[in-house]
């Protein structure tokens, strides 16, 4: 009687999972959702803020910067001394993500998905304001449209170390 009640469990259970495998439902293979980061980029660039002028093909996500950081001016643009403690800071908190000449090809940059920054790359550079980049430094890029794996640094450096480093790094593609 025992077994008998064993394998009416078993069998009522084997019923049960063949009958809601037939629910007609089908749920289709898990595929990433296109963020506005990665739309329209093959190579999943999130970096792109302005100008408001492409090259032919180029397609960027313009993203709006909030006005606490639009008009923010790097005021050590061009000093060396700040550009000198700018790669000291860079070094011990971009270099691993960014790469030490910034072409974003540090160590850490095989794991992430987007890739970081090219900092190197001069028109790049050239085309983000001094307040985006305060911006994104501050805040980092955790948020959509960026959604990379970027920290924000606002609690690790001041604002006078994140000009610092902005200086620094406007010196990265210079040598080109």
């Amino acid at each position: 009687m025992k077994h008998k009640s064993v394998l009416f469990g078993l069998l009522a259970v084997l019923a049960l999972l063949i009958l809601s495998a037939c629910t007609g439902k089908q749920i289709p293979p898990a595929q990433p959702e296109p963020t506005a980061a990665t739309e329209g980029h093959d190579d999943g660039d999130e970096h792109a803020a302005e100008p408001e002028e492409h090259v032919e093909g180029d397609e960027h996500e313009h993203v709006e910067i909030p006005q606490a950081y639009e008009e923010m001016n790097n005021p050590f643009a061009g000093d060396a001394a700040a550009a000198e403690a700018g790669q000291v800071l860079y070094q011990a908190n971009c270099a691993s993500c960014h790469g030490a000449t910034g072409q974003g090809d540090g160590p850490a940059s095989t794991a992430l998905d987007p890739r970081p920054a090219n900092l190197a790359d001069a028109d790049m550079m050239a085309d983000l304001s001094d307040g985006y980049i305060f911006w994104r430094i501050s805040e980092g890029g955790m948020m959509e449209p960026f959604n990379s794996q970027m920290p924000p640094w606002k609690g690790t450096l001041s604002e006078e170390e994140i000009w610092q480093v902005i200086t620094y790094m406007r010196t990265l593609g210079q040598g080109e």
